[in-house]
Order: C-alpha cells, then structure tokens, then sequence
C-alpha cells in the first residue's frame, strides 16, 4: 500500500506469521526460581481487566448524558452564542455578561502563584530540609506554570463541573509532569465523588487518550505487531485508547486488548528479600527481610487533583455551577437588548403622507428627501394637510432599570459587581472603590480562591511524593528570596529521611494593595508595634537588616551613625562641633527618648555592623 512504510509492512508480516495458529502448540510458563520479580507486577489476568472495563463503561453510560447535554449548554454561554430549539445560532449575543464576569473574576483569583508552606520536626536539620521542599516548590510552580494552569482548570470546571490536574513523570526530562486535563475524556464512577481535599474518591476512573497508531507503539512496544495490524500498517491513524485507574493499579486497553498492567508506578512499596538458611542461622534472621518504602503519603492514589465548589459529594461532578446559574438572568438580559434595540430602532418620528398630494412613487422620494434634509415639493400646495410626522412611543417605564438590575445579579452570583469599571462620579471615593472591591474580593477567595488554594496544596502535596519515588539523583531550583537574593536549593530522595507537612499560605492568590500595605507598616512603626526589621520586609528593603541596623544605631548613638555611614566627613569644619562628629551645631539631634548611649544599653555591642 502506498502509505505504508517498510517498518509497518514486515511488521505485517511478521504478524501473518506469529498470529497463525498452525502447527503450534502453547505450553505454560513457569516463573524461574529465584528470578526477581517486578515490584510493580500485577497479577491479574487480562480477561479479568477487560471485563473490568466493559462493566466501568456501563456505568458512565449510564450516568454521564445527564452532565454531557448541561455542559454543552454551558459552553454555548461562555461563547456568546445563542441557544434555540436545541440548536447553537451563530450571531453573538448583543450582551455577554457571563464571559464579562467569568473573565473578571478569572483573573482575581489567580494573581499570583499560590506559596507553598512546609513543616517538619524542629530540629535544624528538619527546619533546613523544609525550606528546601518549599523553595523546590516555589521554583517548580513557576517553570511549570502553575497558575496558568489553574485557570484553565478553573474554566473547564465552570463549563464540564469540575477541573482535572493529571500529575506523571517524563523519563526524558527526568522530572514530574503537571498536566490539565479535559473532563469531557473521562470515564466516571456514578458513586465517586471529589472530598474536600480535591482527592477522588471512588472505585475506578478512565481517561480516553488520542495519539497516532505510531505514538501508541512508542509508548506499548511489546504489542507493535497487533497495533500496526489493526491500522493496516498506516502508523499514522488516529487511535484512542482508555488509560483506567483504581488507587492501587493501572492498565490500558484498546478495543478488546490490554495494552499494559501494572501496580501505581507513583508509589514506593515495600521491598522483601529472601535470606538464605546459612544467613538466618548466622545472622539470626527471618525467611524474608521486608525494607520499609519511603513515601510521602500513606497509601498509593490516583495521580489526579480536582477541582469542585459546589459538591454534595454524592456524585463526581459538582451539582451546579457559576454559568449554569446565571443562564436565566442572560437570557432576560438579551431579550430585552433586543426589545430595547427595537424601541430605539423606531426612535425616529414616522411621517405621514397624503394620498391626495403624492403618488406612491412621489411619496417615497418626498420620504427620502426628509430623511436626507433636502426640500420637498408638494403638489397641490397644502403643505400643512399633505405631511405629518408621527412620535414614536417611549421606552416601557422600568425597562432599563429592569435591564440594570438583572445585569447586577448577574455580576452578583461571579462575585464581580465591585470589580467591574464604573464612570467616576464626584461621589465616589477611593476608599469606597476599595472597599468595594475587597466585598467582592473575599467574595470570590470564600469561594473560588479557597477551592483554588486547596487544588494548589493536594498538587504541591503530590510533587512532594513524586519526588520520595523518582528524585535518585540532585535535583535543582533557583528562586528569589528576601532582599531580592537568589536561593539555590538542592533535593534528592535518599535526604528525605523525615516526614513533611505541606500546605498554602491562605491568601497568598489573591492579588495585594502594596500601598495599603506600606501604609499599613509605617502606621504600625508609629504606634510602636513593629520592629526595624519586619518593617524593612514590609516596605520591601533589599537588605532588612541592614535598615535595621542603621535605624537602630541611628536612635541610640547618631554620633557613631555619622561616622559609620559618612567617614569621609569626619572633619569638623567652622561652626561645627568637633564633638559632633561633623554634624552641624544646629543639626544636632533632639532627644529621642531612648536612654543614653552607654556600656549597660550599647545596642552596638549586640548589632555589630558589617
């Protein structure tokens, strides 16, 4: 065949060979004693895992339409399409406030990249190890584009009802994968449901994955023969196949065949050794020696972190959602667009013409002579008998009143009516504009933000055990740390010898008024209740203890921080005073109400300066 390749055909007929049951006859195999044997082996039987999965498919089928037909409804919203009669019509919708509200909320939860937060035990070495998790996860969530990807999930779960983050791990790369993926793909288990951790609880979850017939041989080699086969040797013919997953096993089939089988490849299990007789006489040990795993979880799940608002946990798919909710208000939003558009189409003052002063052609060149300013010429001289304008209604009462108060509610249900650009007016503070905006902030991290945060900790959860599995060798990170400083971090699983607690900073999403916040510090440092330090952190010093020191130094002994900071000054000059340091006589400094610079309360002894 003309699109088949040379690898494809000898592969063809390889299969006519081996595929042919002639002469041939199967004896059983036998494991070899003392082989060793996989850990991740999976000692079930192919027939069993098809059957398996047929009886999974059932069940979706028998669950999904329901979620299938609502979000497409959905999405033809997002769009600004209309929706008639079951059928998409193409011209867009005069008002689109779902994509307005759902585009300005976006955003607003998701300004910044969630910060990870990590405990341990309390010793130096817990404390040290710690801070290295965070900053690989800080480093991590900026080259793999966290927050992009959370808001593409955030999408497919205001359209399909829920958003899926998939973790693995790239043997080329050598390092772990974040990828999101499209709920519409999945097999589902009408019983499951997304707890409140964004974990899946349930017995099974599938995901139909597309790729090339010779994508699908890179990834099964061992099933070459069949797979060129079933494409006649065209390798590049679209097939998908179906990835399934239980916690504590994987497999996957195409058609009526299991491509592979294995155990969580994502988790470390337990290692047993056999020991010899003359080691358990010598050694006084038992038949087999079982190695502990290290593991960041306590037991293998799927490598899936959801993401789900508005669950009763009785079903995978969350029970509603933002769009789904703001439907009806769009659709009395465009009915009265057009009903509006209509009234004001008829906004110019229709004109009547007499029959006894004008023809129909001459009537309609008169009409079009109005219309265009020009005079118009009336036949029989009664001007005022021959041409009459007639006023066009008004606008029903309330109907723009009406058309606000839904576009409010709209907003309202996305959280949004304080983030949306207003026209200034001379009674609007700046204040109000941001308390305003801090209403429908906490609004949106009540909600949204606190969902979003928790998918942020279940991923920075499963990096952390992607790492105790595959991280063999160092692995590297570089972030920004205090005073704009690089921080370079080191990780490789045989140092992670203790357990860790991982979580989000609360709030760490959501965007920050840097002026309320500098305000803020300088108010605190009047009153009082904030040190030098964390002042200089507040105001974003590049080196806060530098600031603190000058500060400090600068209200116990001026003198010193004259010399300090400024020695090519040191000569006093006329009308200076030599005790001074240099410092004008009428420059002295005025009490401070810190006690004297002396032996007692030098604080230069405690601070030495670099």
């Amino acid at each position: 065949m003309a699109d088949q390749d040379s690898f494809a055909a000898n592969i063809l007929g390889v299969g006519n060979l081996v595929g042919s049951d002639i002469n041939k006859s199967y004896t059983p195999q036998t494991e070899e004693v003392g082989a060793p044997i996989d850990v991740l082996t999976l000692k079930m039987s192919d027939e069993d895992l098809i059957n398996l999965a047929k009886d999974w498919q059932q069940k979706h089928d028998g669950y999904y339409p329901k979620i299938e037909g609502r979000a497409k409804m959905n999405k033809v919203y997002y769009a600004g399409a209309e929706w008639q009669a079951g059928q998409t019509v193409k011209k867009g919708i005069p008002s689109n406030l779902i994509f307005e509200a759902q585009e300005t909320f976006l955003p607003e939860a998701l300004a910044k990249n969630p910060e990870p937060v990590v405990w341990s035990d309390n010793t130096a070495e817990g404390m040290e190890a710690s801070n290295q998790i965070k900053s690989m996860l800080q480093y991590k969530a900026d080259t793999m584009g966290l927050r992009k990807k959370l808001g593409i999930s955030l999408r497919h779960w205001s359209i399909y009802f829920i958003g899926i983050l998939k973790h693995g791990w790239d043997e080329k790369a050598k390092d772990f994968t974040l990828m999101v993926r499209n709920p519409k793909n999945f097999v589902w288990d009408p019983d499951a449901y997304i707890d409140e951790i964004g974990r899946y609880i349930g017995a099974f979850i599938g995901e139909r994955v597309t790729v090339s017939a010779k994508k699908l041989i890179e990834l099964f080699p061992e099933q070459k023969i069949w797979i060129a086969m079933k494409v006649d040797g065209r390798l590049g013919t679209k097939i998908t196949y179906t990835e399934w997953w239980t916690d504590e096993y994987c497999f996957y089939t195409f058609e009526d065949i299991v491509l592979d089988k294995h155990r969580n490849q994502f988790y470390n299990y337990d290692k047993t050794e056999k020991n010899t007789e003359q080691e358990q006489a010598d050694y006084g040990l038992e038949a087999e020696t079982v190695t502990p795993a290290k593991n960041h979880f306590a037991q293998p799940m799927m490598p899936y972190s959801f993401f789900s608002i508005f669950s009763l946990q009785e079903q995978p798919h969350d029970i509603t959602n933002l769009i789904e909710q703001s439907i009806p208000n769009q659709d009395r939003i465009v009915r009265r667009d057009y009903q509006i558009d209509k009234n004001l189409g008829t906004g110019n003052n229709s004109i009547a013409l007499s029959g006894q002063s004008f023809t129909v052609e001459t009537a309609r060149q008169a009409a079009q002579a109005l219309e265009d300013g020009d005079p118009v010429l009336v036949p029989d001289g009664q001007v005022d008998n021959a041409i009459k304008r007639i006023p066009a209604s008004a606008l029903p009462a309330g109907l723009l009143q009406s058309q606000e108060i839904d576009k409010q509610t709209l907003r309202n249900i996305f959280g949004t009516q304080g983030l949306t650009s207003e026209k200034a007016n001379a009674n609007t503070t700046a204040r109000g504009i941001i308390s305003n905006q801090n209403k429908d902030s906490s609004r949106i991290g009540g909600g949204i933000g606190e969902s979003l945060e928790q998918l942020s900790d279940n991923t920075f959860n499963w990096w952390l055990q992607l790492m105790y599995v595959f991280y063999d060798e160092p692995h590297y990170s570089a972030i920004v740390g205090q005073g704009i400083a690089v921080q370079y971090t080191q990780i490789i699983n045989s140092n992670l010898n203790r357990q860790f607690v991982v979580s989000v900073s609360p709030n760490s999403m959501t965007p920050k008024d840097e002026v309320s916040e500098r305000n803020e510090a300088v108010s605190l440092w009047s009153a009082k209740a904030i040190d030098p330090i964390n002042l200089a952190k507040k105001l974003n010093m590049p080196d806060p203890m530098e600031f603190a020191k000058a500060v400090v130094l600068w209200n116990i002994n001026p003198q010193q921080y004259y010399q300090t900071y400024f020695p090519e000054n040191q000569q006093p000059t006329p009308g200076q005073s030599p005790q001074a340091g240099g410092i004008p006589n009428e420059q002295q400094p005025t009490d401070t109400g810190l006690a004297a610079p002396g032996p007692e309360n030098n604080l230069l002894q405690q601070v030495p300066l670099q």
